[in-house]
């Protein structure tokens, strides 16, 4: 190959930049920075060493196939980082969308073969990064949406890591065959029904890899379904406790009433009698027979004041301080379910780390409040040992378990556009939830 040569090459590695954008196309929600600071750092540099590799492609008169592999495991790092999420999530994405894109190569090879038949596919030809330009196009006008609607979905909901680096499995195993499937000269597909077979065979795989991607997103739905069902259950539960709560203390209230009568004429004859020290028995006995309730109304939604009450008593049985500010508006961000799972997962969380150190140490503040009329603020802090757990920058559980809890807030508060943010210092543990609230005029 010669410079002469480099505006086929260029056009064919520059394909991969639309492979990249087609990568984040699920991750909406999960870039660190900005669209222009995503710009600046990830398709910058990704420019910069397709120009290179350009160059280097022809200098040393590399394959089409080499050159593009080399620069997707060098884009890779550079995509990984510039995103907030768990890498078997990117892993898992990266593979499947090169999978997808290495069948159009594949079919730009054999729309290639009719215009050049002594060629092969270890060749940089202008047509053939045109034609895998525009049929990338084709597949992003195609993929777009699904991935948008239903690839985001299965990033926010999924949090296995095991499940993603699974679902890989077979997308990974269609990248590395159709890799493989290299036609050194394109005259072998006029033989008999190669051409047909070859068209097949890529056809095939796509429609494996469809196949698999719904299998997998129903899949991951009806788990997700389950939970949240076993979530509801758990919050029909503590209202059904909060409810029976209530009526008994309406029934001890209402009895209290009608024998309220029979106290007074106790009183009108004991003061008739002039018994001063009688009358003082009488109302020190009468006032410890009152009912009582230990429920707070700390908000009207009473999903969220049943889980405040709950916790409130695991504080107690826990021998933590709890201390409680709640100023939250009559229409929430987000349905009762994920509130309340939010909400009770922090809690949950700041009950166990107490677990772990003296009771006279123990505390958990939470405040929910509502600040500009716009932005609805979840903020705790509660004590723990100090010990912590952090991977990919971010913090997993010290006790076993799934450690999801803060997956799960963070899951929660990004699907309705906020923002969850972990911290420590020191033994003090913070946990910072931004909601957006959608209708200003339903805030009191």
């Amino acid at each position: 190959m010669s410079l002469n040569d480099f505006p086929a090459v260029f056009l064919n590695l520059l394909s991969l930049v639309l492979v990249t954008i087609f990568c984040y196309i699920p991750m909406k929600g999960r870039m660190k920075r900005s669209i222009p600071g995503t710009i600046l750092t990830v398709f910058l540099p990704q420019l910069c060493l397709i120009v290179l590799a350009s160059f280097i492609a022809i200098r040393f008169d590399l394959e089409p196939n080499v050159t593009r592999i080399t620069l997707g495991i060098l884009f890779f790092p550079i995509y990984y980082k510039s995103l907030d999420v768990h890498i078997s999530k990117v892993i898992s994405v990266y593979i499947y969308i090169y999978s997808l894109v290495i069948i159009t190569y594949n079919f730009a090879n054999a729309w290639d073969a009719f215009n050049y038949p002594e060629l092969g596919a270890g060749y940089f030809t202008l047509s053939n990064s045109l034609i895998q330009l525009l049929l990338l196009s084709v597949f992003f006008g195609l993929f777009a949406y699904p991935l948008k609607r239903f690839g985001r979905i299965l990033v926010e909901r999924l949090s296995s890591p095991t499940v993603w680096i699974s679902a890989a499995t077979v997308p990974g195993l269609i990248l590395l065959f159709n890799a493989a499937l290299r036609l050194r000269k394109y005259s072998t597909l006029f033989f008999n029904n190669v051409l047909i077979a070859y068209i097949a065979l890529n056809l095939a795989c796509l429609l494996i890899i469809i196949l698999l991607s719904i299998f997998f997103y129903f899949i991951v739905s009806r788990i997700y379904r389950e939970t949240q069902t076993q979530e509801e259950i758990r919050i029909l539960k503590l209202q059904e406790r909060y409810f029976k709560a209530q009526q008994n203390y309406m029934n001890e209230t209402s009895r209290a009433r009608h024998d309220f009568k029979h106290a007074i004429r106790t009183l009108e004859r004991l003061a008739s009698d002039g018994d001063l020290d009688e009358i003082k028995n009488f109302l020190s006995r009468y006032t410890d027979s009152m009912p009582r309730t230990d429920i707070v109304y700390y908000c009207e939604n009473m999903a969220v004041n049943a889980l405040l009450n709950y916790y409130m008593e695991q504080a107690k049985e826990a021998k933590t301080r709890f201390t409680l500010e709640v100023n939250m508006p009559s229409q929430l961000p987000v349905d009762d379910v994920d509130m309340c799972a939010l909400i009770g997962n922090i809690l949950e969380n700041a009950i166990i780390a107490c677990m772990d150190i003296p009771t006279d140490e123990r505390f958990i503040d939470l405040a929910i409040r509502v600040e500009n009329k716009s932005m609805l603020y979840i903020v705790a802090s509660n004590s723990f040992n100090g010990e912590v757990k952090i991977e990919d920058g971010k913090y997993r559980t010290t006790h076993g378990g799934s450690g999801i809890g803060l997956s799960s807030v963070t899951a929660v508060a990004q699907a309705c556009g906020g923002t969850a943010r972990f911290s420590h210092e020191g033994e003090e543990f913070f946990s910072d939830v931004i909601l957006p609230l959608k209708n200003n005029d339903a805030i009191r």
